[in-house]
C-alpha cells in the first residue's frame, strides 16, 4: 500500500516536490522470513537539462522481520537480520534518457545512477550504488528492436540486511528464478543476498504476426 503525491511544478518553479508513505509486506518464496515496512519519503527534483533530472529524497523506515516457519529453521547466517530496525538514508538518483519513446523505446539510450546513505540517524549504517545502462537499436525495415541492459551495484558496510541486499533471477535476470543467483546457504536452502553484482542482458524482439494494437511480441535473449 503506497500513497505519493507530487508536484512537477512546485511553487510554479521547474522544481518537483513530492512525499510517499506506506506500508509495504513481503515474503520471499525461497526464504522463511516476512518483512513488514512502514515507509515515509519526502523528495525534490529538478532537471539538469532537457534529457536529465537530479532527485534527492529522505526515506524513513521502520522494518519488522521475523520467521514465517514454526519450526524456527533458518541459516544463521541471517538470524541476525531478524528482529525491528530503524532506517534512515539520504537517496541521491541522476537519470539521463535520450530514447525515442518514453512507453516503448526503439531509439537511443538510457543512463541511471543511485546513491543511498544510510546512517543519518536509524539503526543501520551502509552505503549502496547501482547504475543502470540500456540502449536501443532497430534493423531490418525497424521491424526487430535491440536492447541492451548493463547493471551494477555494491554495497558498503555490514549493517544491510536480506531485505536490502541484492538478487539476481526473475524479472531481474531473465531465465533465472527469483532470487536464484547470489550466495547460498546449501545447509538450509536459504539464499542470503549479495553486496556486489553486475549483470548483462542482451535481448531481440521481433513481430510474429499478432496485430501490433495487441502488443504481442516474439523475442530471444542472452
Amino acid at each position: 500500500l503506497n500513497l505519493s503525491l507530487e508536484d512537477p511544478s512546485f511553487l510554479g518553479r521547474n522544481l518537483l516536490a513530492g512525499i510517499s508513505f506506506g506500508q509495504v509486506t513481503t515474503t520471499p518464496a525461497l526464504t522463511p522470513l516476512k518483512s513488514e515496512t512502514v515507509f515515509f519519503a519526502p523528495k525534490v527534483g529538478f532537471p539538469l537539462g532537457i534529457d536529465s533530472t537530479l532527485t534527492a529524497t529522505y526515506r524513513y523506515d521502520e522494518d519488522k522481520v521475523k520467521l514465517t516457519s514454526a519450526s524456527g529453521v533458518v541459516s544463521p547466517l541471517i538470524v541476525s537480520d531478524i528482529g525491528d530496525k530503524k532506517k534512515s538514508a539520504i537517496i541521491l538518483a541522476y537519470g539521463l534518457d535520450k530514447t525515442n519513446s518514453v512507453v516503448s523505446p526503439t531509439a537511443g539510450f538510457k543512463f541511471d545512477i543511485m546513491q543511498e546513505i544510510n546512517g543519518i540517524g536509524g539503526d543501520v549504517s551502509y552505503q549502496k550504488s547501482s547504475l543502470d545502462f540500456k540502449t536501443y537499436s532497430t534493423f531490418i525495415r525497424d521491424d526487430i528492436i535491440l536492447s541492451s541492459n548493463v547493471s551494477s551495484g555494491v554495497i558498503i558496510g555490514d549493517d544491510a540486511d536480506i531485505s536490502n541486499r541484492f538478487f539476481l533471477g526473475g524479472d531481474k535476470l531473465k531465465g533465472f528464478r527469483n532470487q536464484g543467483i547470489g550466495p547460498f546457504d546449501k545447509t538450509y536452502n536459504d539464499p542470503l543476498g549479495g553486496k556486489f553484482f553486475t549483470s548483462v542482458n542482451l535481448e531481440a524482439s521481433f513481430p510474429i504476426g499478432v496485430p501490433e494494437e495487441y502488443g504481442i511480441f516474439g523475442g530471444v535473449f542472452f
